[in-house]
């Protein structure tokens, strides 16, 4: 739920930005229906919009050099065996990541001499 809701707050805060400058413009009494300031009408969107635009790819560019930096650096790079989330005595247990233990390199067995009296013959 809380991705969802972070999704769609972002989702419309370029709208809620552009309406307040429409609702500002309006209380002002700027602008003509023409374009602002007198300028003829351009197959241009207007200039809010134009600048919405180059923030939201600014912040999409910016999102995704983060997500590079942050997983080249060792931020995604988690080593350990995943216990997914149980239920145990009627509460859950939230899923974790156990580190793993290193791997000990058995010492290399001695030749043994067979067993015996230790006489050969």
């Amino acid at each position: 739920m809380r991705f969802l809701l972070t999704v769609a707050v972002l989702f419309l805060l370029p709208f809620a930005g552009y309406y307040t400058w429409r609702g500002i413009r309006a209380a002002r009494g700027t602008g003509t229906a023409t374009g602002d300031e007198g300028e003829t009408a351009s197959d241009l969107p207007p200039a809010p919009l134009q600048v919405l635009a180059l923030v939201g790819a600014g912040l999409a560019i910016t999102g995704i050099l983060a997500l590079a930096i942050g997983t080249a650096f060792g931020g995604g790079a988690q080593t350990g065996q995943f216990r997914p989330p149980t239920l145990e005595d009627g509460r859950v247990v939230p899923g974790r990541i156990d580190p793993v233990e290193p791997r000990r390199e058995a010492p290399p067995e001695e030749e043994q001499e067979p067993a015996g009296d230790g006489a050969h013959g």
